[in-house]
């Protein structure tokens, strides 16, 4: 009995590991070219074009403290409206953004990170904008974010949303003015 037992485990061992075996994956390496392809480059702004056709809402802004969101919100509010972008109401509204902060600590400071998520109308996202800002000082994160700080990374933040809406299909050329007007 003992040997039909162990002649039976050795043909089941022996097709688990023909089993196994037929699973191995045979696929390729990817190529070197694709394996180490580059990230997206980010958007350059098309000169000589309006966004204002290319309305947003800021329908979030996460990750921030009260008060630090609160400064952002004000700044890149001003910010848009710098660069020509026209706010409307999310359900009018082109291009929907979901912005996200992060304070972390860092040897000598902090950074302050910011992460830009545009969805068209129907909710698919066409675009993930970041960058990143180093702050100098000691304590925690979030109370060394100045209000420079905030205004500088609203700034940049608008900036890369502006150069997104410039390669939008519904960015236009601006008209030339007429030599009477």
């Amino acid at each position: 009995m003992r040997s039909g037992s162990r002649r039976r485990l050795g043909v089941v061992v022996a097709g688990l590991a023909g089993l196994l075996a037929a699973c191995q994956d045979t696929a390729a390496p990817p190529a070197p070219d694709a394996a180490l392809a580059a990230a997206p480059a980010p958007f350059v702004k098309r000169a000589g074009v309006s966004v204002a056709d290319a309305t947003i809402a800021l329908v979030s802004l996460d990750g921030a403290p009260e008060a630090e969101a609160g400064d952002f919100r004000n700044a890149l509010g001003r910010r848009f409206s710098a660069e020509g972008i026209v706010a409307a109401d999310a359900r009018r509204a082109r291009y929907l953004l979901r912005v996200y902060l992060a304070a972390d600590p860092e040897p000598g400071g902090a950074s302050l990170d910011y992460v830009v998520d545009v969805f068209d109308h129907g909710r698919a996202r066409q675009a993930r904008l970041s960058d990143s800002f180093a702050v100098k000082g000691a304590g925690d994160a979030w109370s060394l974010m100045s209000s420079e700080a905030l205004d500088a990374a609203a700034s940049a933040c608008a900036e890369n949303v502006a150069a997104f809406l410039s390669n939008a299909p519904e960015a236009a050329p601006l008209q030339a003015l007429s030599a009477g007007q």
